[in-house]
């Protein structure tokens, strides 16, 4: 049965139902004689702009459109059609917020009056971040965010979206631009990484007058050389019978898992395991052309990656690094160079190469040393010095040797006894502190009138302290002095004169 038929003959009038959409309600008015006793009733996806919804019309004799009337004075007009049974239907997606209106236009033109209400939401909005998970250095990496409207809303939001950094400055404002998809706007712009290590952005939409704003979830990207989970550092060019070090770089950083490093595809390394990211293997080249380097990694949990270089190998024989051992005070030591230094001494070298290589210093004999700081024991003998450089560059290693003998250390105290000068007559001078009175090597010093006897006088308080009375005019000269120990310290010797006036 087609409730939908033309009416003809004179007009009747006929109530209006009330009828629920969205919470509003439609208000019970006089229908057109062509209508009939109408409602209008709509699903459960109504009230968000530019969602779908399904208008029901029950109960009509004749009904051609939905006209829906909003409060800033917009309209739309949605066709209505035959449904099934006695009931038709209108597809009606809002393209304005606030309060809409609707009433029933017949095929005669009659409009109702306002047969249901709505108050029309904007729509809520999801915001996304996407870029490549890796990124490589100085190369520009498009990163795109997108806004959608809920679904399954077709609008397309507008305004702008802020992109920040994991601290929260931010680092770009952009405009929308609508997308191709349902509901969709993007925008994108190109981020060129400056160094190694992980970046962190978050996009946040603005919203606008009938959309909601949102923020992202962060996206985080790592940058490497390569542009890879894993990247090779290794020397562009190398030489043949020079060892490199070669150095592969996981992300992320706790990775937990080895690298084996290859040459033209076949395995040079057994597994190297993985430190904070980094696996390093020293490599020396036997062969001359280009070839290519590579490494590939394997996680404890399954992932793996692999990246390579090319590099040239030229041939030898190589230019043989020069190690540069320079004494604090001294100046540089010669390779074979024999030095002469006193028990008790350290000190700490300072050590350069031509190949930037560090340098390894080992020593035979009574000597010690922790990396590049000596110390000459107290005794007696020789100590062979060897000093390492494993080359780079171009470069290859070397070794040079130092010859270092040990003589008795000179000893030292420290005493009260100014410097010397001129005094009055008849003033005591201190030249002793009851604490002191011994030398680093534990020697007593002792004190004596060497010149000028007869102007001057050693005494000795009782609190332990050592002077000198100026008793007469003129100059006298006194010494400190402490034994050798034999083969270990010279003997300790300190002399001052002073002038009485």
């Amino acid at each position: 049965m087609n409730v939908f038929r033309r009416a003809r003959g004179t007009a009747i009038g006929l109530g209006v139902t009330t009828a629920l959409l969205f919470g509003g309600v439609g208000a019970a008015v006089p229908a057109s004689a062509d209508i009939g006793s109408c409602a209008i009733a709509g699903n459960s996806a109504a009230g968000i702009i530019g969602q779908l919804q399904v208008l029901n019309i029950n109960n009509c004799n004749d009904a051609q459109n939905v006209v829906v009337t909003f409060a800033s004075g917009a309209a739309q007009t949605v066709p209505v059609f035959n449904g099934a049974g006695t009931v038709a239907t209108a597809n009606w997606t809002p393209n304005q917020i606030g309060v809409a209106n609707l009433a029933l236009q017949g095929f005669d033109g009659s409009i109702t009056g306002t047969l249901a209400s709505s108050n029309v939401q904007r729509t809520p909005t999801s915001t996304t971040i996407s870029a490549p998970n890796t990124a490589q250095i100085g190369v520009p990496t498009q990163i795109t965010v997108t806004v959608q409207s809920q679904s399954p809303s077709g609008y397309q939001p507008t305004g702008t979206v802020i992109v920040r950094d994991g601290n929260g400055a931010t680092i770009t404002t952009m405009g929308l631009t609508p997308g191709t998809g349902t509901g969709q706007s993007f925008a994108y712009w190109r981020w060129t990484p400056p160094a190694a290590g992980t970046y962190i952005f978050q996009a946040t939409y603005s919203g606008d007058t009938n959309a909601v704003a949102s923020t992202s979830p962060v996206d985080v990207i790592s940058a490497t050389s390569s542009g890879n989970t894993i990247s090779l550092a290794a020397p562009g060019t190398m030489t043949q019978g020079v060892p490199v070090v070669l150095t592969a770089t996981v992300i992320p950083w706790n990775v937990q898992g080895s690298v084996g490093f290859t040459l033209n595809g076949q395995p040079i390394s057994a597994s190297v395991p993985l430190i904070n990211g980094v696996a390093t293997f020293t490599w020396t080249p036997t062969i001359v052309g280009n070839v290519t380097l590579g490494a590939n990694y394997m996680t404890n949990g399954g992932r793996s990656g692999s990246t390579s270089d090319p590099v040239t190998i030229v041939a030898g024989p190589a230019s043989v690094d020069v190690i540069t051992l320079t004494q604090p005070g001294f100046g540089a030591w010669a390779p074979n160079g024999v030095y002469t230094l006193g028990n008790g001494t350290s000190f700490t070298f300072q050590a350069t190469t031509l190949s930037g290589a560090a340098v390894v210093l080992k020593n035979t004999g009574p000597c010690t040393n922790i990396g590049l700081t000596l110390t000459i024991p107290v005794g007696s003998g020789t100590c062979s010095l060897i000093a390492t450089s494993a080359g780079a560059g171009g470069y290859a290693a070397v070794s040079q040797g130092y010859t270092v003998n040990m003589v008795p250390g000179q000893q030292t105290a420290t005493l009260a006894a100014p410097n010397s000068g001129r005094f009055s007559v008849g003033r005591t001078v201190r030249l002793q502190n009851p604490s002191q009175g011994r030398t680093n090597a534990g020697q007593t010093v002792s004190w004596r009138v060497t010149a000028g006897g007869s102007r001057c006088r050693i005494t000795y308080p009782s609190n332990g302290a050592v002077n000198v009375q100026l008793r007469r005019a003129g100059q006298c000269t006194v010494v400190a002095s402490a034994r050798a120990v034999s083969g270990q310290w010279a003997a300790f010797r300190l002399q001052r004169t002073y002038t009485a006036r």
